[in-house]
């Protein structure tokens, strides 16, 4: 995967499929673990964990400084009982994806959107 240098976060998704009577203890634990894992990682920026309306689905966002800062991490996911995880809530199936974050929108104090760019300057004219 060839990596950009403008880019600025590194962004990696997990996907939980589960039955709903399990969807909130799973993500109450996930925040429990991220929790955890947030104090053992530096890189880690933030962590979003969301559920689908259906009941069956808990996505869990975990935002990075870079590609490389996820990678340096990995010694703490090996520490994690994922498997025990799963097997604890239930999951049927669990889908990752990893993205490199190019442009951010966020609404600013005017009420537009402003888009991040790779530096500390930001773009008005979104």
């Amino acid at each position: 995967m060839a990596v950009n240098t403008h880019s600025l976060w590194f962004t990696q998704m997990i996907e939980y499929d589960v039955p709903p009577l399990r969807q909130d203890a799973l993500a109450e634990a996930l925040v429990t673990r991220s929790e955890h894992l947030a104090q053992r990682c530096d890189g880690l920026l933030s962590v979003s964990i969301q559920v689908s309306d259906d009941g069956r689905r808990v996505l869990q966002h975990l935002r990075w400084q870079s590609r490389q800062a996820w990678a340096a991490a990995a010694g703490c996911f090996i520490e994690e009982p994922f498997l025990d995880l799963l097997g604890e809530h239930q999951a049927r199936g669990v889908n990752f994806a990893a993205y490199q974050t190019l442009r951010s929108l966020v609404r600013g104090a005017d009420g537009g959107l402003h888009c991040q760019l790779g530096s500390t300057q930001a773009y008005q004219g979104a």
